[in-house]
């Protein structure tokens, strides 16, 4: 049965070495043996150690060309199982070696992942059919979320297969998956003062002499083997010890003996005493990283075959590296992440950076078909280069590249170049370049969050560079990147519809359709905000018959317009009563998601489909975008936002779904981030929390959170949210107080009322007809009771929510 073995320890104990032993052991006995890696320049890389593991599984290597590769990947998948041919293309494109004669479906972003999810399960399960395999994963805790995601269905996998996951980490790393119950943890606790005197045994000998040692060595390294292993290293080539390989005797007295204080001066003294050619080798070789490949080290090196053969064989027999691969192609790794940490700060200034500098140019001359995917590995080694204007261009590339998967990631990238601008030449890209770091960390600010001081530094800055190139359109964008900011900061929706008109006035009084398309993006966006329904749904139907197409470079949010106006007007169309309108217009909004691949645009869908079946009360498909609403947040990296906005999703599922505990949970963990973030979404959340109060039982909590919603909402101008919370307010006075409840419940109904009539939610209209039976119910007019009832029915049938219907006439017959 299958297994997922973790291997738990402080960097130093043993668990890349013990990994390393046991897969050999495993390729010894004739098993497969799929191998990837996290690294720490990697965390803004996604998929980085997930496309090791199935480029390791295809055997394809970097000296394959895309041709090539493909050639593997099909060969290997049509001979595992023949069904596997139709998803080939897809693969393809996942593993970055697209097939322009043959490309991949254009799908929905989400149903693109869960399709490769689902083929990458396959692949492992067909896999083990065959033959035991077994896959290991290295350094966890450096993974990027996109390939933590994958992580957590590369664990489901392994249940019923023929199969082992391996995974090592330092004890930092936490994942779900982890309670699963075909996982076992494995910790590596360093070493006691019995077990460092057997260790230095193993590697000293068992003179007489060498017994004195293990309490001074054990005191200094606190039992870690490597620290150990480089203390007797330096004491070798320090000569306090003499001897052959395990038969070593000491030769200075033991309190005259002096262990350095940490490994870090041991491993400096070391690399110190090194030959010059072996010296700087081991330098130039950690400027790459852990692990580097014979090919690049060759080219940036600057040394003859024969001379880099024979520095990299006295730098293997001085333990400083060690072989990782020899096939296809030649691999080594640092011994120790410390050992390569030190070689690079023994690096002066101006040698580290010609050795970035070359670095990165072989780099871009050695992969030249998956640039996007180095692009942020480019970035740091051409900053680190001191070429900051090449270095923010890869910034640039590498933020565009990451920000589908990784919103955080895509953040950071911003960030730099923005960082950078002091350093770069006085011109036009300059310029350009300071415009678009200010507006897309002020667009990505209202979903990761961003401090007042800066969102205003931000507006200030870009404005200053968007007025020197004279580009009205990133003014405007950067006005309404910040007022939207500045809404999910305060929750003031009116100043964000005011800035959206101002831009659309200012749009229209120039000649340009791009700016004028986004101006109506943004001004429809924000009458849904504050749910002028029919002004929103005659502005965005004015706008598909007049705007073409914006692509995604030419938006101001980086979404395209047509396709947030196509969300918005599906939303819009079911708010006013229009259900199967609504979901009509979805289906167009899909399409467009799956052209402009923003993952991002498909979580709100999700969410506001499920707000749609949580009023025509189908909790099964609102379960259902619950569900994929969590996916897809997952998949670009969690950002806070998203996370809350699947927890009301939840919330909405599980309420109508007669768990409301399980919705009190979802709706609270959503009210505390909205709190700080988003907060236009903070009467949402409390709305959907009163009515899971009220669900189960719990009256005073309902009415007191009603309340609160009812303020919330009113200042964020959410008027079809305080309708609900208008709802709730009633029920609760009524259930708790019965007759004596009537007038104040009378009061919120027509508030309620009021509210469906001045914004156009007429999908709350049978809802109120059945609260309005509530109520004359507990003044005792069953007749009116049970007309409202039937009216209520007929309300939801016309609204396209005949499930809701059903439930009503069912009760009445009841």
């Amino acid at each position: 049965n299958g297994q997922v073995i973790g291997v738990v320890a402080e960097a130093g104990t043993g668990k890349s070495r013990l990994c390393f032993e046991f897969l050999e052991r495993c390729r010894a006995k004739g098993m497969r043996v799929f191998e990837g890696r996290a690294v720490a320049h990697g965390r803004n890389i996604p998929f980085l150690p997930i496309l090791d593991v199935f480029r390791s599984y295809f055997g394809i290597t970097s000296e394959d060309n895309d041709k090539a590769s493909r050639v593997k990947i099909a060969g290997n998948m049509v001979e595992l199982d023949q069904k596997f041919a139709d998803t080939i293309p897809l693969v393809y494109d996942f593993l970055g070696v697209a097939d322009p004669q043959n490309p991949a479906p254009r799908l929905d972003p989400e149903a693109r992942q869960r399709q490769l999810i689902g083929v990458i399960r396959q692949i492992i399960r067909s896999a083990s059919d065959k033959q035991p395999t077994v896959t290991m994963i290295e350094d966890l805790h450096w993974m990027d979320a996109a390939s933590a995601e994958f992580l957590e269905h590369m664990v489901d996998a392994r249940q019923g297969t023929h199969s082992l996951l391996l995974l090592n980490f330092r004890p930092e790393y936490r994942a779900e998956w982890m309670q699963k119950s075909w996982y076992r943890q494995i910790p590596l606790a360093p070493l006691d003062e019995k077990a460092t005197a057997e260790l230095l045994t193993n590697l000293l000998g068992n003179h007489v002499t060498i017994s004195a040692l293990a309490a001074p060595i054990h005191a200094r390294t606190g039992g870690n083997p490597f620290f150990i292993e480089e203390v007797v290293q330096n004491l070798i080539e320090t000569k306090h010890v003499e001897g052959t390989a395990g038969n070593y005797r000491l030769v200075t007295a033991v309190e005259r003996l002096e262990v350095p204080a940490t490994v870090k001066s041991i491993l400096a003294s070391r690399i110190d005493r090194l030959p010059e050619r072996e010296k700087r080798l081991l330098q130039t070789a950690s400027v790459i990283g852990k692990d580097f490949a014979e090919t690049l080290l060759s080219e940036i090196a600057g040394l003859s075959t024969d001379d880099l053969k024979s520095a990299i064989s006295n730098l293997r027999r001085a333990e400083f590296i060690y072989d990782l691969s020899l096939y296809p192609s030649v691999e080594y790794a640092f011994k120790h992440p410390l050992t390569q940490e030190v070689a690079l700060g023994s690096l002066l200034t101006e040698r580290k950076r010609k050795i970035h500098r070359t670095l990165a140019e072989a780099i871009e001359r050695q992969d030249p078909e998956h640039l996007d995917e180095r692009a942020p590995l480019l970035a740091h080694h051409w900053e680190e280069s001191g070429e900051v204007l090449i270095a923010a261009r890869w910034h640039r590339r590498a933020a565009e590249w990451v920000a589908k998967a990784d919103l955080g990631a895509a953040s950071r990238h911003w960030s730099r170049v923005r960082t950078l601008l002091p350093s770069l030449p006085n011109d036009t890209e300059s310029a350009q370049f300071a415009v678009s770091a200010c507006h897309q960390l002020l667009s990505l600010g209202w979903r990761l969050g961003l401090a007042p001081k800066e969102a205003d530094e931000l507006l200030e800055q870009g404005q200053h560079y968007a007025k020197l190139i004279q580009n009205s359109a990133a003014s405007l964008a950067l006005t309404m990147c910040h007022a939207r900011w500045r809404m999910g900061a305060t929750g003031e929706s009116a100043e964000f519809l005011n800035a959206a008109t101002r831009c659309h006035r200012a749009a229209h009084e120039g000649d340009d359709v791009i700016d004028q398309a986004n101006a109506w993006h943004q001004l429809t966006d924000a009458f849904s905000w504050v749910a002028r329904f029919p002004d929103a749904i005659q502005l965005a139907e004015q706008g598909f018959r007049q705007y073409p197409r914006v692509e995604v470079g030419d938006s101001w949010f980086g979404l395209s317009p047509q396709c947030i106006v196509s969300m918005w007007h599906g939303s819009n169309l079911t708010w006013a009563g229009q259900i199967t309108a609504g979901f009509s217009e979805w289906d167009r909004t899909r399409r467009l998601i799956m052209e402009d691949g923003t993952l991002e645009v498909g979580v709100y869908l999700r969410v506001l489909a499920n707000f749609a079946h949580h009023l025509s009360g189908d909790a099964v498909s609102a379960l259902d975008y619950a569900k994929e609403a969590e996916v897809l947040t997952r998949s670009v990296g969690q950002p806070p936002n998203l996370v809350a906005l699947s927890d009301v999703a939840y919330c909405c599922a599980t309420s109508i779904s007669g768990r409301p505990k399980e919705s009190i949970d979802h709706a609270r963990r959503a009210v505390e981030i909205f709190q700080s973030l988003e907060k236009q979404f903070l009467g949402v959340a409390l709305a959907y929390l009163s009515e899971a109060h009220l669900l189960s039982g719990e009256l005073a909590e309902a009415d007191d959170v009603a309340k609160e919603a009812i303020r919330q909402c009113r200042h964020d101008l959410r008027g079809n949210y305080e309708v609900l919370a208008h709802g709730v307010h009633a029920r609760a006075i009524l259930r708790r107080n019965g007759m004596s409840g009537a007038d104040a419940a009378t009061e919120a109904i027509a508030k309620a009322a009021e509210l469906i009539e001045r914004t156009g939610a007429r999908s709350w209209s049978p809802h109120l007809l059945e609260w309005r039976a509530e109520l004359a119910q507990v003044l005792g007019d069953e007749t009116l009771r049970n007309s409202l009832i039937l009216q209520a029915a007929k309300e939801f049938d016309a609204i396209g929510a005949p499930l809701q219907a059903q439930r009503l006439r069912k009760e009445k017959k009841a």
